[in-house]
């Protein structure tokens, strides 16, 4: 429903839970905490209109009580003890936006000049106070303004976070005189987004019929705001006029996200990238938009005198002379791509503020956990000058939204107030929020003066310290923030006006005219306008000694730049008519034309051209000649110019001598590579050709040059770089393919392994850059070259000239081919980008791979021409793997990482070839339980049932890894409950500050709220899968080379995980004996979320694996293996461990070391050489903490432990029923325990029966082969 009609009376509203009478005014009504209530709840202590003077005396009584509290009610501080000094004077907030208020009653002029009344009644569903309020109703204000309607707000129930049924569902409701029947239309852009609609033009007006509206309750807005105009219902000069309104479609996604005027908070992730602009700094892609509301906001929107009071009250007497820093911390539901700031990183901005001048801090936060972490952990120095609205405000402890806590009117209320608050101080940090975003609108000079934490190019602590002592002291935001950026080279072109230039008068002797260039196709982007359409018409030009001049015109649209190009107009009169280009045909195809000879025309008399722009050459090139309009010489020679449809097809396509970068559409089959020519001996010619012509007629302007030696320096000195083109959007043509930047991996391996150091890369993809640097090597992260982050990228399929002003696209495009020209060795695909690069460097055609030449040269062939143009001829090949793993290293000196910390317990004791491995912390990351008590159970029953029998303590070391949380005295402890001979194996390996607990450098960027699950499984979780299913091996092999101690089988226990019977043989010496590479005790059934990996690297040409996948066979349940170092660490095993690692989804899909081993063991080891122990009694178990209950795993007996039964029994009562828990409790027989690796004794063969009590997918009953 859209409205409620004929609500029903009450005597009394609810508001933040207090019970209000208007029969019973009293102080507490109007005042919860200081937190002013609405206007229409003051109306109980206003005089009566009638009555007895004891009730006017109490009336009047009331109205004091309120004046002293209002009074006497300024802001709360954080601190306790502070003393507000900066005194309760109320200042009218920035740009002064509050005025008297609009009358109430119908001026019956406000529809006079307008073609009628726009009704907002409505934002999205889900926006709260901030997005509806500011967002949805600026941008509706500015589609009225548009069109000359006058904006009126009644807003209905469509957007329920902001509705509260309590206080705007009461009243009558308002009826509304007017004509009904116009419509507003959709707008939708050529090419665009599927959901690219957005309001248009209104129409029907010829339609339009006499109605009466009826909108139900308050219509909300009148609570906080005054009226946005004069119109009432009921005003006479609206009668004949329409009333008019979007549908919700227009209003969200169409004022949310996609028309072009209107403003948006940040960059919403549904939206395509000719909206959000990812070249831009946030900053500066909000900057317009922050410019276009504030405009609006400060001629339409005034706050309430109950908000206006509040926000003076709480953050009082803000200004240049007593600066307030405003801190907004969003925690609660903050979704759609953006992060939780951490409240310690607002700190340092703080501090510097305060070191700088500044004097007051106003915090606005939704969360009650910030305010106590301030509390706690803040300097009492910073504490002292923090202003907020006080504890009694609706805030969250749970990442529940406020607005699903206290009631809609009291948070719009509230957030509408730190809005405000907000918005009154001069510097601003925060994050991306709708809240923020509204204060800088009110107060547009936050835009200059707020540091925004999510931006990642944001200025340092250092930085905005600087910023606010430069402005404390009268200095300008703007110019300070000019100094700080980096330039806009594509803006330091410089052209010389047409009007300008003086004619030589030498320019046509010797020619037999001049042939104007002025068409380069219209849909050609930039380098197939210049390298091909132009470059195609100096060819004509050369073979009919013509002269030639470049003056485009404004049809070529993808190239052309109103802003830039479009300046100036210039007549140029009496051009003789004396001559025509003729057209030719090929003989094989009569119906296609192209440019043939000028030929004498039958017309005389001259002709006015017309020239409009600057002609877009010459804000890229020197002109090509030394003509110019008006020249002596040249006014009896013909004025030629090749038609815009003769240029392309005719010229470009079907020319026999014009130069082509790849088959085009309209290029027949049989003209291209006739005689089954190889691509590249076909392309030679005209690529000679070309090249020719380029020396001879292209000087780029200076600022294109200095920017690609800026992007590639390159000199005399250097090595040979390769270049690699990667055109991914916009890719049209039915002879042109798009490929992933994977197909040129092996020839990227070949550049490096021939001794290549640099690599420049051009692409107009995001995705293609991104997949480079998370699936390549690291070590081509040193090796490559791009124009930087901030260049115009698609992530999806929107051509670059849809994203970003053509001027300059253009110069980054032609900044990339005359970077990649600098290269002697290519990679590319059929693009015109590419060949202009040939083109300016011939030696690249023998240098070059085209992936979309069927006969390109293999990658071993890249590599010997590599060799050879490198001078490395007869040099061993670098080790790629070798250098990654100095790279590594390198980059963890630079990191400050260490090697792993060790203590051992025995320091004479020598290391075995065993170990035995625990990851432990003492408090975990994700679960919160005491890990370190848990720990000490599962040592001391290892201890108890392996290592003190049989003096098993002598084949195997036992290894404690962890980050920083154990100590010596630890071991001290350890070694007085288990006795010197356990601390004598054990070793505590710290690896916190080492390379094997970071992140991979492809996720160092990402923010962890991206990630799959985050934060209920944490980073550290990550970190700990990440470390068994990848970096332990590494560690092992880097421990044997740094220390001698080469160890041959590794057995994991985790601090959860108890051996509940005694083992009296030897785990390692029974693996190596029967030349197991894997030994596992429990199943668990999860391999269903391996179907993506799997499916990539079956994809990506690996070997055949010894068992194909079934999703729903066993997986390892990994807490417990032994495995044999030599299969991990094997080259094949690494390769797919490498795979699996560079797809990322050990941290962004939370791929679990369970799967990763699972795969790997399968897919690399015969199963003979798998193993399942089955006959010790094992457990493993994970405990929810909130419940209690094992949630997750659980015991199985062994069938070598006569103990078994009453083990299980114990475990039944305390972690079952007692606990007041549920469990699977099965009795799996042979064939459900993994028949193929169990390795029975055959006295239990046929007569297994294990009892078993699970939680979860662990041991599921039934599953007979798939078991194992």
């Amino acid at each position: 429903m859209l409205s409620r009609r004929n609500p029903r009376p009450s005597t009394e509203r609810s508001v933040s839970g207090h019970s209000l009478s208007p029969n019973k005014p009293n102080a507490s009504n109007l005042f919860i905490n200081g937190n002013i209530q609405h206007r229409d709840h003051v109306a109980a202590a206003r005089l009566p209109r009638q009555g007895t003077v004891r009730q006017m005396i109490m009336a009047v009584s009331v109205m004091v009580v309120c004046l002293t509290i209002l009074n006497l009610h300024g802001h709360t501080s954080i601190s306790s003890n502070h003393n507000d000094s900066g005194g309760n004077k109320s200042i009218l907030p920035p740009n002064n936006l509050w005025h008297d208020k609009t009358p109430q009653s119908p001026t019956h002029h406000a529809c006079d000049g307008y073609n009628g009344i726009y009704h907002i009644e409505k934002g999205d569903i889900g926006g709260a106070a901030g997005t509806i309020f500011f967002q949805f109703v600026i941008g509706q204000i500015m589609w009225a303004e548009r069109y000359n309607f006058k904006p009126w707000v009644y807003l209905n129930n469509v957007s329920d976070v902001i509705y509260d049924e309590e206080v705007h569902g009461k009243g009558e409701g308002v009826t509304v005189n007017m004509q009904q029947g116009m419509e507003i239309s959709y707008v939708r852009r050529p090419m665009g987004h599927r959901r690219d609609a957005y309001p248009g033009a209104p129409f029907n007006a010829t339609t339009l019929r006499p109605h009466s509206y009826h909108f139900d309750g308050d219509g909300v807005w009148q609570n906080y705001f005054e009226p946005v105009s004069d119109f009432v219902p009921g005003d006479k000069s609206c009668v004949d006029k329409p009333l008019v309104t979007m549908d919700i479609y227009l209003v969200t996604p169409g004022i949310h996200g996609f028309a072009p005027w209107a403003p948006r908070c940040w960059r919403y992730h549904y939206l395509p990238d000719y909206i959000t602009k990812p070249h831009l700094p946030i900053t500066e892609w909000l900057e317009p938009q922050r410019h276009a509301a504030h405009d609006v906001l400060k001629r339409y929107i005034r706050f309430q005198p109950h908000i206006r009071e509040r926000a003076e009250h709480i953050n009082p007497s803000c200004s240049l002379q007593n600066p307030c820093l405003g801190i907004h911390i969003r925690q609660s539901d903050k979704a759609a791509g953006r992060r939780q700031i951490q409240t310690d990183e607002f700190l340092p901005f703080v501090e510097a503020f305060l070191q700088a001048g500044g004097k007051w801090v106003y915090l606005a936060t939704d969360s009650h956990k910030v305010m106590q972490h301030i509390q706690a952990s803040w300097p009492r120095h910073v504490k002292k000058v923090i202003r907020s609205m006080g504890d009694d405000v609706v805030r969250s402890n749970d990442f529940q939204a406020v607005f699903d806590i206290g009631s809609h009117h009291r948070t719009n209320t509230e957030i509408l107030t730190e809005i405000l608050a907000l918005s009154q101080c001069q510097f601003l940090i925060h994050g991306l929020s709708a809240v923020t975003e509204s204060s800088i609108w009110i107060n547009v000079d936050l835009h200059d003066n707020s540091v925004n934490l999510e931006d990642p190019g944001h200025l340092n602590e250092s930085d905005f310290g600087e910023l606010v002592r430069h402005v404390v002291q009268g200095g300008n935001a703007t110019h300070f923030l000019v100094q700080k950026r980096p330039p806009k080279w594509w803006t330091l072109y410089e052209t010389k006006p047409l009007s300008d230039m003086i004619p030589s008068n030498m320019a046509c002797k010797e020619y037999n005219g001049i042939l104007h260039i002025a068409h380069a196709g219209e849909k050609e982007g930039i380098a197939s306008s210049f390298f091909t359409s132009v470059l195609n018409q100096l060819i004509y030009a050369e073979n009919y000694n013509l002269k030639p001049w470049i003056f485009l015109n404004e049809t070529s649209r993808h190239i052309y730049d109103k802003d830039i190009h479009g300046s100036g107009k210039f007549l140029y009169r009496h051009t003789p008519n004396s001559m025509t280009i003729s057209e030719s045909m090929r003989e094989e195809h009569t119906s296609l034309a192209f440019p043939g000879p000028p030929l004498p025309s039958t017309g005389r008399g001259h002709s006015t051209v017309r020239l409009t722009g600057n002609g877009i050459w010459q804000s890229y090139f020197e002109q090509v000649s030394d003509f110019v309009p008006g020249d002596d010489s040249c006014t009896e020679k013909p004025f030629l110019s090749i038609s815009a449809g003769m240029v392309a097809p005719g010229l470009n396509s079907l020319a026999p001598w014009s130069v082509k970068a790849w088959q085009y559409d309209d290029l027949p089959d049989d003209l291209w590579r006739p005689n089954n020519t190889t691509l590249q001996s076909w392309l030679e010619p005209m690529r000679r050709k070309a090249s020719n012509v380029v020396k001879r007629w292209f000087r780029f302007h200076p600022f294109i040059i200095n920017r690609a030696q800026e992007v590639n320096p390159v000199n005399e000195t250097s090595l040979p770089c390769l270049a690699v083109h990667l055109r991914n959007t916009g890719k049209y043509g039915i002879h042109r393919e798009k490929f992933p930047p994977k197909k040129f991996q092996e020839y990227f391996n070949a550049f490096a392994r021939a001794g290549g150091k640099d690599i420049y890369i051009a692409s107009d993809s995001i995705w293609t850059l991104e997949y480079i640097d998370e699936q390549f090597s690291p070590v081509f992260k040193r090796m490559i070259r791009t124009q930087g982050n901030h260049v115009v990228r698609s992530s999806w399929k929107w051509p670059t000239h849809m994203l970003e002003k053509h001027h300059r696209t253009n110069s980054e495009t032609l900044v990339d081919i005359l970077a990649m020209s600098k290269c002697q060795l290519l990679l590319h695909g059929n693009s015109a980008v590419s060949e202009a690069a040939i083109y300016l460097n011939l030696d690249l055609h023998n240098h070059s791979v085209n992936w979309e030449d069927p006969d390109r040269m293999s990658a071993e062939k890249f590599e010997n021409v590599s060799r050879q143009v490198l001078g490395t001829v007869g040099q061993l090949p670098v080790d790629i793997d070798a250098f990654e793993k100095e790279l590594v290293r390198s980059i963890s000196i630079e990191n400050g990482l260490e090697k792993p910390r060790i203590i051992k317990g025995d320091d004479k004791r020598q290391c075995r070839k065993n170990a035995i491995v625990y990851l432990a912390q003492k408090q975990h990351s994700s679960y919160g339980r005491d890990s370190f008590g848990i720990l000490l159970e599962s040592l001391k029953l290892l201890n108890q049932n392996y290592l003190s029998l049989q003096n098993h303590r002598d084949n195997t070391d036992l290894m404690i890894f962890h980050t920083a949380d154990f100590k010596k005295e630890d071991m001290d402890l350890m070694e007085s409950l288990l006795g010197s001979e356990f601390r004598s194996v054990l070793y505590f390996v710290d690896i916190s500050n080492t390379t094997y607990w970071q992140r991979p450098p492809w996720h160092r960027k990402e923010n962890p709220l991206s990630w799959y699950a985050f934060p209920l499984f944490s980073e550290g979780y990550r970190k700990m899968m990440h470390w068994f299913a990848i970096d332990i091996w590494r560690f092992f092999k880097d421990h044997g080379e740094a220390t001698g101690c080469n160890y041959d089988y590794i057995m994991r226990f985790d601090e959860d995980s108890f051996l509940h019977s005694a083992v009296e043989y030897d785990l390692f010496d029974f693996m190596a004996q029967n030349r197991f590479n894997y030994g596992f005790r429990l199943c668990a059934y999860e391999l269903q979320v391996t179907q993506r990996i799997w499916t990539l690297w079956r994809a990506s040409n690996s070997p055949l694996p010894v068992r194909d996948i079934d999703l729903d066979m066993c997986g390892v349940y990994n807490n417990f293996f032994i495995a044999k170092l030599s299969f991990f660490q094997s080259r094949a095993v690494q390769r797919f461990l490498k795979f699996v690692d560079r797809q990322g989804l050990i941290y962004r899909r939370r791929l679990g070391d369970l799967m990763i081993h699972s795969l790997t063991v399968y897919a690399f080891s015969p199963p003979e050489k798998i193993h399942r122990f089955l006959d010790f009694t094992y457990e493993h178990s994970t405990i929810e903490k909130k419940t209690g209950c094992v949630v997750w795993g659980g015991i199985q007996a062994g069938y070598n432990d006569l103990n078994a039964t009453a083990t299980l029994e114990e475990y039944m009562q305390k972690k079952v029923i007692q606990a007041g828990c549920t469990a699977n409790i099965t009795y799996p027989t042979e064939q459900d325990l993994s028949p193929t690796y169990q390795h029975l004794p055959s006295k239990w063969q046929g007569r297994l029966k294990l009892e078993t009590i699970m939680a979860g997918k662990v041991e599921l009953p039934g599953m007979g082969l798939l078991s194992g």
